[in-house]
């Protein structure tokens, strides 16, 4: 009898499975040893189905080779974003600085200040702090030289990812030679370009056209430091519904303090009339042919890539749920295909 309970108890494991298992445990060993490089390729990807329309553009309504035209868009996107740090930086700067300036420091470091004398003590302290503070521009330096280098990197991915879109659908054949594994790489790039690409430009319209209202609105106001105001009311942006709500406070704060309650209450009108126009016109307008995110949840998986990753994992939250999201489209309407009468 037990040794019937025993045979029926028996659990039997396939080798298939015990492959499978281990496989799929080292891939992602593999993917997360190689993290910094697939996020880089997935920035490239982003950036080229962002160009690819203009470039398509060019190549076949002007008749460019398509490397002629992909260099001018290339050209034309570094020469727009050196002129919008040529004329933000300088005015940006000083008003940051002004910023500080006009903040008090606390009593407790004033008071340090104050009573500083020279001494064996605190010269030792000043050497130990300056030593400190070289290896730390040492590390901003290394920092921004490997920053460099990863957007010259990202230039070059994204240049031969361009070239290659046509064909690109084809590098599925590395894997299989099945011709309807292709046919799918094929719509699920076609599909990630109207829909990611559509929503990076919609998005980038939108943050540079709310910052430009902002900083007008505020100059008009007379509100200080109108350009960090407004910077950060187009960065927000990223942030649907909240994010202009979350602008608004340090500017009506800002215009309290210079102005009073009255020019806190019209800077607080300002900024609900510039909500209300995003809403019912801006973004209809713009987002109209770009992919419908749920606000909800691009706020959710900004935060969840925010927790997960940093800044860079809120930045890639909305682009990584559109990827998986039309690939749980296309794998489900593979499985389950449209019945046609």
């Amino acid at each position: 009898m037990a040794s019937f309970l025993d045979s029926k108890n028996q659990v039997s494991i396939s080798p298939s499975i015990v492959i499978f298992t281990v496989l799929f445990l080292l891939g992602l060993f593999f993917f997360y040893y190689l993290r910094s490089i697939i996020i880089l390729l997935f920035l490239a990807f982003i950036f080229m189905v962002a160009l690819n329309p203009l470039v398509s553009w060019l190549e076949n309504r002007l008749r460019f080779p398509r490397i002629l035209a992909t260099l001018l868009v290339y050209l034309l996107v570094i020469g727009i974003l050196t002129g919008i740090i040529a004329l933000v930086v300088p005015p940006l700067s000083r008003e940051l600085y002004q910023l500080v300036i006009g903040l008090h420091l606390p009593p407790v470091i004033q008071a340090e200040i104050d009573n500083f004398t020279f001494s064996l003590e605190n010269f030792t302290s000043l050497v130990d702090r300056v030593g400190s503070s070289v290896s730390v521009i040492l590390a901003i330096v290394t920092s921004t030289f490997s920053g460099l280098f990863t957007f010259f990197t990202l230039l070059v991915l994204s240049f031969y990812l361009m070239l290659e879109r046509k064909v690109l659908y084809k590098k599925v054949a590395w894997f299989t030679r099945d011709a309807s594994h292709l046919i799918e790489a094929k719509k699920l790039i076609d599909s990630l370009e109207h829909q990611l690409g559509g929503w990076v430009r919609g998005q980038i319209v939108l943050m540079l056209l709310i910052g430009l209202i902002s900083y007008v609105g505020l100059l008009l106001l007379k509100v200080p430091y109108a350009l960090p105001l407004a910077l950060l009311a187009g960065i927000l942006e990223i942030l649907p519904n909240i994010g202009p709500t979350f602008a608004a406070v340090p500017a009506v704060i800002f215009a309290y303090i210079a102005g009073g309650p009255v020019l806190a209450g019209v800077t607080l009108v300002f900024y609900i009339i510039v909500q209300q126009l995003e809403n019912n016109l801006i973004v209809p307008k713009i987002m109209k042919d770009s992919v419908d995110v749920n606000p909800l949840v691009a706020i959710v998986t900004i935060i969840i890539g925010l927790k997960l990753a940093g800044v860079m994992g809120a930045l890639l939250a909305v682009p990584t749920y559109i990827l998986v999201r039309t690939l749980y489209s296309l794998w489900f309407n593979r499985q389950h295909p449209r019945q046609t009468n």
